[in-house]
């Protein structure tokens, strides 16, 4: 698997959902794509590592925008 296969796999889960919260997303990429996918923070948090973020970015629509308040993704 590949940081790309990540991203492609969360355009997939935005676009069936219309939105994509990152709770919970970081268990379903440790557990289906692997550790390397995953990083823990300094306070302890599980998150998305950063190389799958900048893919995504990359990949995603210009309608597509990071919600800080929500903790996801959704379309504009």
């Amino acid at each position: 698997m590949t940081v790309k296969d990540v991203a492609q796999f969360m355009l997939k889960e935005l676009n069936k959902k219309g939105s994509l919260p990152q709770v919970g997303l970081v268990d379903i990429i440790k557990e289906k794509f692997g550790d390397e996918f995953v990083f823990e923070t300094t306070h302890g948090t599980l998150t998305i590592d950063r190389k799958v973020i900048r893919e995504f970015n990359k990949i995603k629509n210009k309608d597509i925008i990071w919600d800080k308040d929500g903790c996801c993704w959704s379309y504009i």
